[in-house]
């Protein structure tokens, strides 16, 4: 008999935190699939999350389960000693206007928080399977870094640009190979996510017979995409770029020009050293093997500087393809050895521009990407075009709020926020100017903002980053 149910998104919380549970009772779809058997004992969140794919929002656990915690110990679901979910499953609520700006103000914190945590558990991840690659020539666990490309795609899902809280400017190049993983996974698996949703639905729209029948039915009858081929390009888009880890530090790191040889080497780490990885690791996926060494491929006709040569553009998958604009992309706004990171704004103006009207599936691809990237990550500082600073509060407009007057001194009084994107003068984003972070611009936040944004615990950490910056 049935004993309870419980939130599937409370059950990927204590699984992700070392419980299990065992249903006791067999899980099925709407049409009768089965999904999960009654006997299988849960400790990994991919099934759970697999469940959530299938729509399933609450999980039937029988008397003959139970869920439990690290340390063994029964959860009665039925009390009030479930866990809460932690903030990776609240949504990131979209505020009115009207919403008090002192809790937006202290939501972007706390979201800054957990993508710090996020960010530094994946890049620790990622750099641990790179000794290990290095340690052994060629294996690590796989196990282990799937289980955190998931968490890290999972995340995404639930959060429009994930990453973009956390602070780049404190990303240095040393660290560049681990936050570029950590970001690529993060926000090419929310890419995929929007690409596949509105691919698929432009398909199922050309399936019936006329655009009437087409409006009439139902959205979501077709996938391009099904849940467990995206989970495997989520995993794809955190170790894509293993292969450098056969590359010698110093070249990877190299200041000055590469020369031909070591070029032809790092060129290596797709088709060669991907391809050890491959075999080393048991990855026979296609989905696995097309995104490590193709990741460098054409992704329209004729595309010059590509690589392995002779690849076609038709043989680049459109993940494959979404993994190399992500690559492209987060390498463009990252501090490297031999570059600084350039504007936000200017990189995905400069993409757009490089690769709109190129290929008819591409365009998917860049409506994905811009939808998800955006310009103006909250939590941000813009410059307006009269010399102001703003704080951004929201993406979309993106709506922003002053804090100090043309000369950059801090205002006195606190103004509304406004939508910048509905103004063309003087109160109108200057985009030929960096997006900043708070930390970088401390001596200029007002109170009202200084107190939220950063909270007293972080204020010397802050003083610290600006004079280091």
């Amino acid at each position: 008999m049935i004993q309870s149910s419980i939130s599937i998104d409370k059950l990927i919380d204590i699984v992700r935190q070392g419980g299990r549970v065992k249903t006791g009772v067999d899980v099925y779809d709407s049409n009768g699939t089965l999904l999960l058997a009654k006997d299988v004992l849960v400790d990994k969140t991919k099934p759970l999350k697999f469940l959530r794919n299938n729509g399933l929002r609450k999980v039937p656990v029988a008397s003959n389960g139970g869920v439990f915690d690290a340390s063994g110990n029964k959860i009665n679901i039925g009390s009030d000693n479930i866990p809460e979910p932690s903030p990776r499953d609240f949504s990131d609520p979209k505020p009115a206007k009207t919403q008090n700006v002192t809790e937006r103000l202290k939501q972007i914190q706390e979201l800054r928080r957990f993508a710090e945590s996020m960010s530094s558990k994946a890049q620790a991840c990622i750099k641990n399977a790179v000794n290990q690659i290095r340690h052994t020539e060629g294996e690590f666990n796989v196990d282990d870094v799937s289980e955190q490309a998931s968490e890290l795609a999972s995340f995404a899902e639930q959060k429009h640009h994930p990453l973009a809280y956390a602070p780049r400017e404190l990303f240095f190049y040393d660290d560049y190979f681990y936050s570029h993983a950590a970001n690529v996974c993060a926000l090419g698996s929310q890419v995929l996510h929007r690409f596949n949703t509105a691919f698929s639905n432009a398909v199922e729209k050309s399936l019936w017979s006329s655009p009437a029948q087409a409006k009439n039915k139902s959205a979501g009858m077709f996938s391009y995409y099904y849940p467990e081929e995206v989970d495997e390009m989520c995993f794809g888009l955190f170790i894509y770029d293993l292969g450098k880890s056969m590359v010698p530090e110093e070249i990877l790191n190299k200041p000055s020009v590469l020369t031909e040889d070591e070029t032809h080497l790092i060129q290596k780490h797709t088709n060669d050293f991907g391809f050890t990885i491959i075999e080393k690791n048991h990855l026979g996926s296609t989905v696995l093997s097309n995104m490590i060494r193709y990741h460098h491929g054409p992704i329209y006709e004729g595309e010059p500087g590509c690589y392995p040569f002779g690849l076609e553009c038709r043989m680049m998958p459109p993940y494959v393809r979404i993994c190399k604009l992500m690559d492209i992309y987060d390498a463009m706004i990252s501090k490297r050895s031999y570059q600084d990171a350039i504007n936000q704004v200017t990189a995905v103006t400069s993409l757009f521009r490089n690769y709109v009207h190129k290929d008819p599936l591409l365009q998917y691809i860049l409506h994905a990407f811009v939808k998800t990237i955006g310009l103006y990550p909250p939590g941000s500082i813009v410059f307006l075009k009269n010399g102001q600073m703003a704080y951004v509060l929201e993406s979309e407009g993106p709506l922003v709020l002053p804090f100090t007057n043309s000369s950059q001194a801090p205002l006195t009084s606190r103004p509304d926020p406004y939508n910048a994107g509905e103004q063309t003068g003087v109160l109108a984003i200057d985009s030929t100017r960096s997006i900043r972070h708070p930390k970088t611009v401390w001596d200029c936040l007002p109170a009202f903002i200084r107190e939220v944004a950063l909270p007293e615990e972080q204020v010397a950490a802050a003083v610290a980053a600006v004079s280091f910056i």
